[in-house]
């Protein structure tokens, strides 16, 4: 593989596996009196002095033009801000697992975007890739007692918004600007977009506890600061399609870091899901390595 598409690889994994802790945080701060409208509200609104620090420490001009603004509050509004929305609300319906298996299509819809609007025909190894990651991920969320159509249009709708999201970053003028400074503007739509929906039914809690704030913290940073920034530069280098393929290590991780501090089970049927994610992770990489191996032979 080249640098760059190593560097992709490298990216959108690591910014898999940090997703993959938002629920062990989620789930604590839920537990401290935290909901999923205000978690999704400071997830981007403490995110923004941090970036803002680390813009001006990188001496990053922050200027932004009128059409680029436009783009990315569009993209922001429209798919960023209401795929968190649509995933929490879909959780209220159907569960946890029915929710994620669902939501967990978006790199299907992300590679059927981009062959149907970009023509980007996916080739046979990405289409095994998808099969064998779904399937995965269908086995690590589990079943849901709760059969709503209302969820289950939520949860397909935000695997559509999200996949919008990923093809939005790779062919909008978002993907020509620093990654930081895209996600800090990002960042501040977001919550403006989020506060505003929150008006009517006013679930955002504003003087949240010390403990819960500071964990709500670390999770802004983690997401918002960093793993969001690392998937930019990931699709930037390597495409949506492949990004959202290395993106399905976040299950896995997130099955990890389950076990490791909140003391969930492993049964077998996740341990089948992860070897499948594993497996589905591992297939763009020899599918590069074997492309690079008869352009040299050539």
């Amino acid at each position: 593989m080249s640098s760059n598409t190593k560097k992709g690889v490298f990216c959108a994994t690591a910014s898999a596996l940090v997703f993959g802790i938002t629920p062990v945080l989620a789930s604590i701060t839920f537990d401290l009196g935290s909901n999923a409208m205000t978690l999704t509200f400071y997830r981007n609104a403490l995110a923004v002095p941090v970036l803002l620090v680390i813009l001006l420490a990188r001496r990053v001009d922050l200027r932004i033009g009128g059409r680029e603004l436009a783009v990315l509050s569009l993209i922001s509004a429209v798919f960023s801000a209401s795929t968190t929305f649509l995933v929490y609300e879909a959780y209220q319906y159907i569960g946890v697992g029915l929710a994620t298996t669902l939501h967990f299509l978006y790199p299907m819809f992300t590679v059927l975007f981009g062959w149907l609007l970009f023509h980007q025909r996916p080739d046979r190894y990405k289409a095994a890739a998808l099969i064998l990651a779904t399937v995965g991920v269908g086995l690590a969320s589990g079943s849901s007692d709760s059969f709503a159509i209302k969820g289950i249009l939520l949860a397909l709708i935000s695997a559509m918004t999200y996949a919008g999201y990923l093809q939005g970053i790779e062919h909008s003028a978002i993907g020509r600007m620093d990654s930081m400074k895209s996600m800090f503007y990002m960042c501040i739509v977001n919550a403006l977009v989020i506060a505003a929906v929150d008006i009517p039914g006013g679930e955002i809690i504003y003087d949240l506890p010390p403990l819960t704030l500071f964990l709500t913290f670390i999770l802004a940073v983690a997401n918002s600061a960093f793993a969001y920034v690392l998937l930019i530069v990931g699709i930037k280098l390597i495409g949506a399609g492949d990004a959202a393929i290395f993106s399905m290590l976040e299950p896995v991780s997130g099955v990890i870091f389950g076990v490791l501090f909140l003391n969930e089970s492993l049964p077998l049927t996740k341990l089948i899901s992860c070897t499948l994610i594993l497996a589905a992770v591992a297939i763009p990489i020899v599918r590069d390595r074997n492309r690079e191996k008869n352009n040299t032979s050539d």
